[in-house]
């Protein structure tokens, strides 16, 4: 393996420990990604090119964090279900609304290629969202960008706002998930194994996304069905959003100063629009289903899944309900996005 590379993973493993130490959600993630993509702006500022890290260490990390997503839901949910199906169907015109302005942002503000900023503009993970983006030969560094600032600001605005509005510490301040600290080799081997036959058996069935959606849904159904129960070991969390944090700022090989400034500006502009649009849909759906504007809020806005799982934890709502409407967030999005693209989407040439 060539050194550079090495060098790429050592200063993201450094980003994500900084970031847990500090109290940043989703640490080795989000800060994994900045340790990263900051060693490869230095590298290039004179023009130097790092090798390209291979597309494979996401794909693998990612099916484990889908398998870990779909294993701790339960067979409680299935009763809960029929009380929030209205706050589901909200899901539907809420992403589309999502994506909608969010693409005017980024078209009409940011001034990326249509291609670009239909990707970007996804109200969906980053995970998910660059796998698509890569799949249609838009620009990813664009795309990583752009959710990398949203889901910061999403995911470190909503605890602060509850603790103004009510006074009181919400959510994770020290990169806490739903992982759980008691677990055997049994359990690690469990997770694998659904990552690996769900990444096979998701390509196979040309799901979107399969190699995270694949697992996802495997793990689902196994969780639910009450055939195995998993507990997932916290480091492993971390490793694999360690990993993805580094391929992905890995991705910012060759992007401009300038381009990273834009994106910072367009991305507190989407931010701030994905809050209000969850604010607005809390307002509502409050009248309609079993949960207060706060529960409801968390359940909208478009952060990560384990951390706004944890918020309602801290405002003592069902985690379960909370996920639920995220993972829908989040599938839904990835199919939506893929259907209009296919159907309705013109593509332009990349620049």
């Amino acid at each position: 393996m060539d050194f550079r590379i090495l060098l790429v993973f050592l200063f993201s493993l450094v980003g994500g420990v900084v970031a847990f130490m500090i109290g940043v959600p989703m640490p080795f993630l989000l800060g994994g990604i900045f340790g990263a993509a900051g060693f490869v702006l230095y590298y290039e500022r004179d023009g130097r090119e790092l090798p390209k890290v291979s597309r494979w260490v996401r794909l693998v990390f990612a099916a484990i964090i889908g398998s870990m997503i779909g294993t701790r839901f339960s067979p409680e949910l299935l009763p809960l279900l029929p009380e929030f199906w209205i706050s589901a169907l909200a899901i539907v015109p809420f992403i589309l609304l999502a994506h909608g302005g969010n693409y005017a942002i980024m078209r009409l503000i940011g001034r990326y290629r249509r291609l670009d900023a239909y990707f970007a503009s996804l109200p969906g993970g980053i995970v998910d969202s660059v796998s698509l983006a890569e799949e249609a030969n838009a620009d990813v560094r664009v795309v990583t960008a752009q959710h990398f600032i949203r889901i910061i600001l999403v995911v470190a605005t909503v605890p602060l706002l509850f603790w103004v509005v009510q006074g009181n510490a919400v959510g994770s301040i020290a990169g806490e998930s739903l992982a759980m600290g008691n677990y055997s080799s049994q359990d690690i081997i469990v997770i694998l194994a659904i990552a690996a036959v769900g990444l096979f058996a998701g390509r196979a069935m040309r799901l979107p996304v399969a190699h995270l959606t694949g697992p996802l849904l495997l793990g689902l159904a196994v969780a639910v069905t009450g055939s195995v129960s998993v507990s997932t070991p916290f480091w492993l969390q971390h490793v694999a959003q360690y990993m993805i944090g580094a391929s992905l700022g890995a991705q910012f090989s060759g992007i401009s100063r300038k381009l990273l400034v834009r994106g910072l500006g367009v991305g507190l502009l989407s931010g701030i629009y994905m809050l209000a649009l969850a604010a607005a849909a809390a307002t509502v759906l409050a009248q309609l289903v079993p949960a207060d504007f706060g529960a409801l809020f968390i359940s909208f806005a478009a952060g990560g899944l384990a951390e706004m799982s944890l918020i309602a934890l801290t405002l003592n709502f069902n985690p379960v309900v909370v996920a639920l409407h995220h993972l829908a967030r989040i599938f839904l999005t990835v199919w939506f996005g893929v259907l209009l693209f296919r159907y309705g989407f013109k593509l332009e040439p990349k620049a």
